[in-house]
């Protein structure tokens, strides 16, 4: 501040003196110029009596007079007619910077009878000028000086001083201990001391925040023991992974699970989808809860890989958002994992038992039912074809008369693995009920006639021709078997399913007409002939 006082009156002093200098000089010399008009003024009377009378010793004692004047150079006087007095070698008359009197008849002021010329004394005049001015301005400058020393040294007492008195002070203070700055004699109602008084409440609020601190991080290191317990010892396996799916911490109960389906040495920095059986759809999942804001906590139960020769692992989830410090950027999800393969593998199996056949592993009637609506439904919506094979054993029930149950079970069972080593994964094989099976099939539109109605009867040969089999009974004895096929299409044959399977149905027992051991694709002509369908004649179809 000091510094700035000084740098700051330099540049006033330097200013205010350099305009000062000017102003004085240009002062000083218009004062020199009006003592001339003066001088003139004072022996205006005198000269114009010395002009009226034409008095030449008169006139030389004026002028000589008015020449003794250091800020006067030379003087004449001149009247009309051809009297002149001058002090100087020539006359005045033409030359440049004179001051003119004009003088007046002494009994007449109207008659003009003569002229006092005066040349001032510039050198001198612009001289003393100078002179005046320059002891101006240093008078000025040293006024300044002492101003400016007078201002620092307040400055300096008055607010220097008492800052760094009260910055030492505050550097000594020790955050945590009850230490206070006194305030400076003198600064109790200044702004001094304002600041000192908001300095000790800062400080106070600094002890205060620093023992809450204190307090608080007590009871987040008693919390943290207990939550690092929790986590630890916990029987859910619980991690977090970041917004790449990289595992950033688990617990150890985690760690139990991943280890019964992997042999891997840390599991920190890993990609957790890569560890389920569905990876794909599991990083689909993820997304959309990331990108959600509606979804925070999602629960999935997921198949894991395995190793080779493992058994399978079902692990239930639950997935929770979460925010670093509030930014979408830094969204981590948190993953709670329970072992479920016993209870999975309990109700896998209780499903399907529910959905399927006891002896032959294919669906039931009830959910093969339920299956081939969602199959017409899929076409409809796809405009594709739905088909559907109605299957009656040949001469079933003499094998359950003649051999016996086991050996019909058995026929029964060899039935089911042939059909599902004829069909397709996504098609549906069905046991209807007693000797009856349904399949369902789902074939393009496009092209019927040259391509699908062919693969469709390819596909009813290679069933017969399966079907047609002997299976040996566990006796060592073969029995021969042959099936009744029956043939209907969505939407040629009907508009829903059970127009299908009535189609289906009737196009089995044609098959059943001509001799057994066939199959036949629904006509609607041909069903209506008299003897083609015998559906009351039990003996034709068995």
């Amino acid at each position: 501040m000091a510094l700035a006082i000084a740098l700051s009156v330099a540049l006033v002093a330097v200013l205010s003196s350099y305009f000062f200098y000017f102003e004085e000089v240009e002062r000083n010399e218009q004062v020199s110029r009006e003592h001339v008009n003066q001088l003139s003024r004072t022996i205006e009377k005198t000269a114009s009596i010395a002009v009226y009378v034409q008095d030449s010793v008169l006139a030389r004692e004026i002028i000589d007079g008015l020449a003794i004047n250091d800020v006067v150079s030379e003087a004449e006087l001149i009247s009309e007619p051809g009297f002149s007095v001058y002090s100087g070698e020539k006359t005045l008359i033409g030359r440049e910077g004179l001051s003119t009197l004009i003088l007046y008849n002494p009994f007449s002021e109207d008659e003009v009878i003569g002229q006092l010329k005066i040349l001032p004394n510039e050198a001198f005049i612009h001289h003393n000028a100078k002179d005046a001015a320059v002891n101006q301005a240093w008078m000025l400058a040293l006024l300044t000086l002492v101003t400016a020393i007078l201002v620092s040294f307040i400055v300096h007492k008055a607010l220097t001083s008492p800052l760094n008195s009260i910055t030492n002070k505050f550097e000594e203070i020790i955050p945590g201990q009850n230490s206070h700055i006194s305030v400076p004699r003198f600064h109790q109602r200044d702004e001094i001391g304002r600041l000192v008084s908001g300095i000790n409440t800062l400080v106070s609020s600094l002890n205060q925040s620093i023992d809450s601190e204190r307090n608080l991080r007590k009871k987040t290191e008693i919390l943290e023991k207990k939550f690092r317990l929790i986590f630890e010892q916990a029987s859910a396996g619980i991690c977090l992974i970041d917004s790449d799916n990289l595992l950033l911490t688990a617990n150890p109960a985690f760690e139990r699970i991943i280890y019964k389906s992997h042999s891997i040495e840390d599991a920190i920095g890993l990609r957790l989808t890569d560890w389920f059986d569905n990876k794909l759809q599991l990083e689909s999942f993820l997304t959309d809860i990331r990108q959600s804001h509606h979804l925070d906590t999602v629960a999935l139960d997921l198949k894991m890989k395995t190793l080779p020769g493992s058994p399978d692992c079902w692990v239930h989830c639950l997935f929770s958002k979460v925010l670093d410090a509030g930014k979408q950027s830094n969204l981590m999800i948190e993953v709670l994992m329970y072992d479920v393969t016993e209870r999975t593998e309990r109700e896998i199996n209780t499903r399907f038992e529910a959905d399927h056949d006891g002896l032959t592993h294919l669906k039931n009637r009830r959910a093969g039912r339920r299956a081939l609506i969602e199959l017409f439904d899929r076409a409809k919506e796809n405009d594709k074809i739905a088909v559907i094979m109605n299957i009656d054993l040949d001469n079933f029930k003499t094998i359950n008369d003649v051999r016996g149950h086991e050996a019909g079970d058995l026929v029964l069972i060899e039935v089911g693995l042939r059909m599902m080593a004829v069909f397709r994964n996504d098609d549906l094989c069905i046991r209807w009920g007693g000797d009856e099976f349904v399949v369902g099939c789902y074939f393009d539109n496009a092209r019927f006639e040259e391509r699908s109605l062919p693969a469709i009867e390819k596909l009813a040969s290679e069933l017969r021709c399966a079907l047609n089999q002997d299976v040996q009974l566990s006796c060592g004895e073969d029995i021969n078997i042959g099936a009744s096929i029956g043939i209907a299409m969505y939407p040629q044959h009907g508009r829903d399913l059970e127009s299908v399977l009535k189609a289906a149905d009737s196009a089995m027992y044609v098959s059943k007409h001509r001799g057994r051991n066939q199959y036949s694709i629904f006509d609607p002509k041909l069903m209506g002939e008299p003897d083609s369908c015998p559906r009351n004649d039990a003996e034709t179809k068995s």
